[in-house]
């Protein structure tokens, strides 16, 4: 190897730390699935009130983008279409049916999603191949209440999500030029 390739080499190998990342944080309070999990058991129907459950850090005035579902929407979401037997409903379900305008539901989706693109620095940056591998968990917590105290809870989630994406491109940087000259009809 001659001796001014040398450095091109080592220059290109450093390269993967090139390669873009990115982060998605749903602001909240836990650092994993298994703590949002933790705040989300300690939510006890018919006992906890609104101010603990803000404490436990499902806040609907401070976590950003809590959907907030009117006692339609809450039945909608919890209850399967058609309903076979009135006895299959929860307690809370019923009680949040009843009190109507007096019942709102929260739904929280706290995540956190780490992107990065892995591999080969050059393949990459010349649009041959892109490999992404995407990590973290979600948790989603759905909290009925009716008149300030808690009358059921749902959850669901990820606890490790791990994916990844390859996209090939043959013909590198040229891939989509062709899409760019067709005439609109």
């Amino acid at each position: 190897m001659k001796l001014h390739v040398l450095p091109i080499v080592m220059m290109l190998a450093g390269c993967a730390s090139m390669l873009p990342t990115s982060r998605q944080d749903v602001k909240n309070n836990w650092e994993d699935f298994e703590q949002a999990k933790h705040a989300y058991d300690r939510i006890v129907p018919y006992q906890t009130d609104m101010a603990t459950v803000r404490e436990l850090g499902f806040d609907p005035a401070v976590t950003p983008n809590v959907q907030i579902l009117n006692h339609s929407q809450v039945v909608r979401a919890v209850l399967p279409s058609p309903l076979q037997e009135r006895a299959a409903i929860p307690p809370g379900i019923l009680d949040c049916m009843k009190a109507q305008d007096g019942c709102v539901g929260y739904f929280m989706e706290p995540s956190r999603i780490d992107r990065k693109r892995v591999g080969n620095f050059m393949l990459d940056f010349l649009n041959f191949k892109r490999d992404t591998l995407t990590t973290g968990w979600k948790f989603g917590a759905l909290i009925v209440v009716v008149n300030d105290k808690v009358v059921f809870k749902q959850w669901s989630g990820r606890p490790r999500i791990e994916e990844t994406k390859l996209r090939r491109n043959p013909l590198g940087p040229l891939q989509g030029l062709g899409e760019g000259l067709r005439p609109t009809p």
